[in-house]
Formats: C-alpha cells, structure tokens, sequence
C-alpha cells in the first residue's frame, strides 16, 4: 500500500508538515507513505493552461494517482483552508487522480474545524472518499516539538498511529 501525506501549509516550520513527517514515520510494514512537497511548487492554476504541459504538475498528479490513499493535514486560515492547498487540488480536476481517492485528515487543533468540515466537501464534491473514522486531532497547537518529539510522545503518538491502521483499513476493505 502507498500513501502520500500532503501539508496544506508553506510555512519553513509547520505544525501539520512536522505531524505528516512523524505519520510518515509510522507506516506499519507492507505500507509505505511519502511526503508530497509539490503544493507549494505549483503555478496557480488557470484552465487555460493544458495541465500535462507543467512539469510540476505532472508530477503532483503522477503522485496523487499513485497512491492508495492521502494523509492530509493542513492550518485554518481566517475560517478557510490555505489557498495553496485548494490550488493544488483545482490542478486534478481536469484529470483522474483523484477520482475515488481515500482521504483522512489530521488536525493540530480541533480550532481548525471550519477548515476540515470546507476542505472535505471540496474533495468529496471531486469524487474522493472521506474515511471520517480516520480523521483525528493531534493537540500540537502552540507547541514546537519537533518529529521526533511527537513520535516518542506516546500520547501524541498512539492516536496519529490508530488512525493510520484504521485508515488502512478502509482502504483495504475497499
């Protein structure tokens, strides 16, 4: 199995880029999980422009198409998720990747609720299956513990690992 973890947030020293990290890091065997770094990398997305013609694009689909399933995790911005995220997705509208895709969605704060509750009917409305019993709140809000710390933190830990077995398991079942 192959999943691909996507942070919504740009920033150098993110929170949910340092909690997809630590979930990358808790792949049980037979599954492996990458970190996509394409969102921020994309030009803004135009319909104008035929997708197969940006490199960067080609790759952020290649990515999305292979996997089994996306890890999400990503900040609330003034009530809304980030722009670069949505501009990420608009990209895979005009193609397959993400049609019938499995997604969860991990939060740093339940204060990002408005975000998680938007982001998720944009990607059901693009066909992809929201697995809402793997979509789980980490408490990192405020902290600077790195990927490390969060990993060795077994109360940090063991919710972001039970919610990757359960989302596997979606997957699975199929």
């Amino acid at each position: 199995m192959r999943l691909l973890a996507v942070s919504g947030s740009l920033r150098s020293q993110s929170t949910n880029t340092r909690l997809i990290k630590a979930a990358s890091q808790l792949a049980p065997e037979g599954t492996t999980i990458d970190v996509s770094a394409c969102p921020g990398r994309l030009p803004l997305f135009t319909p104008d422009i035929e997708a197969s013609s940006v490199p960067e694009v080609n790759v952020w689909c290649g990515e999305v198409k292979a996997a089994n399933g996306l890890i999400l995790s990503f900040p609330e911005y003034a009530g809304g998720y980030p722009g670069a995220l949505k501009n990420a997705f608009d990209w895979l509208v005009a193609t397959d990747a993400h049609v019938e895709k499995p997604f969860m969605i991990l939060s740093t704060s339940d204060r990002s609720r408005l975000a998680r509750d938007s982001f998720t009917k944009v990607l059901c409305t693009m066909s992809g299956i929201c697995v809402e019993e793997a979509t789980v709140t980490v408490p990192l809000l405020g902290t600077d513990l790195s990927v490390e710390e969060i990993l060795q933190d077994e109360e940090l830990r063991q919710p972001l690992a039970n919610a990757i077995q359960r989302f596997i398991a979606a997957i699975s079942a199929g």
